[in-house]
């Protein structure tokens, strides 16, 4: 018997207690609580703050195949208590039976994120059942176990150096084995702030008992929301408090790929303590200002006049002022909400040379505003956060960015990246929170209901060999093009240049025109000359069309892999869009060797169209792809997958010609 098979076999039928607990039908919820008396003497596991750990083990066995998971959670639960000064505190606790060395990386070393100048972390159980005990010794933590770090991102970054990544190390890990985690983090607050979060009740592994408690002191109550099948909480009062519990059982894993949000479909809880919208946007607001101060007698001051002198306009400002804060700072790529209200101030941020998100933010904006230029800030995030406008919060919410404004100007600056964004594109599909506003996130719709690119290319033969051809581009929506287009330093010519090398590889734009051209829609005609490709042994050549930048592929996130044949997942499509891409040959009578065949392939996700007219000398070819948008469910990921397919099927997308 192999030494796995004997570990496995003392976690799973070492002692009469266990063999029973897998014979007797599943208990009611409430029997996985024991009281916190010591376990009876055949216990293996015993109980574990107030949890039957040998029950829930049981359970496991029964309701999973564990031949076919890394781990699965025996629990999981977190307990968030609001603390009366303002303050919360919140408790973890994990129990993972972990299978495979896959499991091991994702459970045994645990990397704790918090901030030593606003909170504190104690750390209550860390401890490895093998071989019928705990170890290293269940009524003590290792020494070696609780390792302080700082993070890599702020390593040179000393304003931020209270933030503090704990890791959490299991003694005694061998496959199988079962690992129990508890911890605490205790924030302070100010009095008056509320607090808010979101909790997915589906994990990244199949869970027998997962929960979520909310203690509350009394009066008042929360805002609550539940989704994706989530249950109504319980509510029990206590001394001055009441606590919500929130639990479901036998929870098969998070759907993969992991999206960007996936309480879009997995079960949640949405909560907050924040009166509405408007006091938390009054905080978020109040704590900016404050940072970003006037600078009209610095240095800061001088240096900006001296380097937006002779700016045309208000566009041209806002590119420099997104270019000085790239120049002036380092981008520090760290979660900023840990600082959520406590930006540093913009004069400090130049001085130190880095920032996070929040700090560039505030930067960007005092120096836009010192440029003639309105700025607020905003928040974005999926449309999940629209979906309970009486849950006011953060958490639902990406990190701080900055919408500018100004004489024919509209843009978005993100200080993550530190790039700026005319236009309206970057909006498309989102929720947008303006917390100056006082009101709840909107979900932002195109102003037509189908978002368009159209690109038409017409080819014939150069007399000196290759080809020229023109180029006619109208798109409009989501996939508008105006903000890579926009700009003084020849951005219109680079954007339609590298838009026809894709398409036809090779292919390089002489003289170009705009028709239309503004936030929401882009016309624009354009010459090209094309070389001619390395004829075959035949003298045949091959046009083969590629994917057009900026065209319907964008809308698309990188969770999306064609050669996944299923997926857990539903793909977010920010709005309905529609690509068409016709391709006009002139040549001689006997130029066409082979052509495409006429397709159409039409499901619940969208079309795909390949349409073929072919007379003699003359080739015209038409691929039109339309998506449906909104959230693709998962159970739907083969169909639109096979559209995909269609699309980039290169035998769909090559033409051969003499």
């Amino acid at each position: 018997m192999s030494r796995r098979t004997l570990i496995l076999a003392a976690l799973c039928g070492a002692c009469v207690a266990c063999a029973s607990a897998a014979a007797a039908p599943p208990a009611a919820p409430a029997a996985l609580f024991a009281p916190p008396a010591a376990p009876a003497a055949a216990a293996l596991m015993g109980v574990s703050h107030g949890y039957d750990l040998d029950l829930l083990w049981s359970r496991a066995r029964k309701q999973f195949d564990l031949s076919e998971h890394d781990a699965v959670l025996l629990l999981e639960r977190e307990h968030v208590s609001v603390l009366p000064g303002g303050g919360r505190r919140t408790l973890v606790q994990r129990v993972v039976w972990i299978g495979t060395a896959v499991g091991i990386r994702e459970h045994a070393d645990l990397r704790i994120p918090w901030n030593s100048a606003a909170s504190s972390l104690e750390v209550l159980t860390l401890r490895t059942f093998m071989d019928g005990r705990w170890w290293p010794d269940p009524s003590r933590i290792s020494p070696t176990a609780v390792v302080e770090t700082l993070p890599f991102a702020i390593a040179s970054a000393c304003d931020y150096t209270p933030q503090r990544e704990t890791m959490l190390l299991h003694d005694g890990v061998e496959l199988p084995c079962i690992m129990e985690t508890v911890y605490a983090i205790e924030e302070r607050g100010e009095s008056g702030d509320g607090h808010d979060g979101l909790y997915l009740l589906r994990r990244n592994d199949p869970a027998v008992l997962v929960e979520f408690a909310l203690t509350l002191p009394r009066p008042g109550a929360p805002a609550l929301h539940t989704g994706n099948g989530a249950p109504e909480p319980e509510i029990a009062p206590g001394e001055g408090t009441t606590t919500y519990l929130w639990r479901m059982e036998r929870l098969e894993r998070l759907g993969s790929p992991r999206i960007a949000e996936p309480a879009l479909y997995a079960p949640f809880v949405a909560w907050s303590t924040w009166k509405d919208w408007n006091e938390l946007g009054r905080r978020v607001v109040s704590s900016f200002e404050l940072a970003a101060g006037g600078i009209s007698e610095s240095a800061l001051a001088d240096s900006l006049r001296a380097r937006i002198e002779g700016e045309p306009s208000a566009a041209a400002r806002a590119r420099r002022v997104a270019a000085l804060v790239n120049e002036w700072t380092r981008a520090v790529h760290y979660d900023s909400r840990f600082w959520r209200f406590a930006p540093r101030p913009a004069g400090r941020t130049y001085e130190t040379a880095y920032g996070h998100a929040l700090d560039r933010a505030v930067l960007a904006a005092t120096l836009m505003r010192a440029a003639g230029l309105t700025v607020e800030p905003v928040y974005l995030a999926g449309g999940i956060a629209s979906s309970a406008p009486e849950v006011p919060g953060l958490a639902r919410l990406g990190q701080v960015q900055v919408l500018v404004s100004g004489e024919r100007l509209a843009a978005l600056y993100d200080p993550g990246s530190g790039t700026l964004a005319e236009g309206e594109r970057a909006l498309y599909g989102r929720s947008v929170w303006k917390p100056a506003s006082g009101e709840a996130p909107r979900l932002f719709e195109a102003q037509t209901a189908l978002s368009v690119y159209n690109l038409a290319l017409t080819l014939e033969p150069r007399a000196e060999g290759g080809w020229k051809g023109a180029g006619y581009l109208e798109a409009g929506g989501a996939v508008c093009p105006y903000g890579e287009m926009a700009g003084l330093g020849g951005q219109t010519r680079a954007f339609l240049s590298a838009l026809a090398a894709a398409v036809l590889p090779g292919a390089e734009v002489g003289a170009y025109s705009l028709e239309v051209f503004g936030p929401a829609q882009v016309a624009a005609g354009f010459e090209f000359t094309l070389p001619a490709g390395k004829p075959d042994a035949q003298g045949r050549q091959r046009l083969v069309l590629g994917n057009p930048r900026g065209g319907i592929a964008s809308l698309l996130s990188a969770d999306v892999k064609l050669h996944h044949e299923q997926r857990g997942s539903p793909v977010a499509i920010p709005a309905r869009a529609l690509q068409r891409i016709s391709l006009n040959i002139r040549s001689g009578a006997d130029a066409i060797v082979s052509a495409p065949r006429p397709l159409r392939l039409e499901n619940e996700t969208g079309r795909f169209a390949l349409n073929v007219e072919q007379r003699a000398g003359r080739l015209v070819l038409e691929r039109e792809l339309l998506l449906e948008g909104g959230a693709i469910p998962a159970e739907a990921w083969p169909a639109l997958r096979a559209l995909l397919l269609e699309e980039h099927d290169p035998a769909a997308r090559t033409v051969i010609v003499r």
